[in-house]
């Protein structure tokens, strides 16, 4: 039921953006989770989601991209295990911190919709509680 009322209240997207979030290779399963050490690591990585990005997407997209970035950043850490085992650097280390950054600004922009959109205060204490347990 709470699911139904958050899909009702996503709104419209007037304008979409599109570029990739996760840096790891598509895969199924628990495949997904497996890090091994590339000989030739990646260079270059993308950036954080910013919340202007954030705020033109709907409710479905910003759920979807949570889990994207919550499977990223538990590959992080495996990774980050396998190169502190193996006493090797890891490269582009920023790219942890800008899964983190770019999931603290999912909340911020849920946390704004609901402050915003919702007057109803039983209806934002079931959204906030829902917020603050992503």
């Amino acid at each position: 039921m709470l699911r139904a009322r958050l899909g009702q209240y996503a709104g419209a997207v007037a304008e979409t953006c599109r570029r990739s979030v996760a840096s790891s290779a598509v895969r199924r399963g628990l495949d997904e989770l497996v890090v091994t050490i590339p000989e030739n690591p990646p260079e270059t990585t993308g950036v954080a989601w910013t919340a202007a990005d954030l705020r033109r997407k709907s409710w479905d997209d910003l759920h979807g991209l949570w889990y994207v970035l919550l499977k990223e950043r538990t590959r992080l850490h495996a990774e980050k295990a396998l190169y502190k085992a193996s006493k090797k650097p890891m490269p582009d280390r920023k790219r942890y911190g800008n899964v983190k950054l770019s999931m603290n600004r999912i909340k911020q922009v849920l946390s704004e919709r609901i402050r915003t959109e919702h007057t109803d205060e039983k209806i934002k204490i079931q959204l906030k509680a829902f917020v603050n347990n992503l």
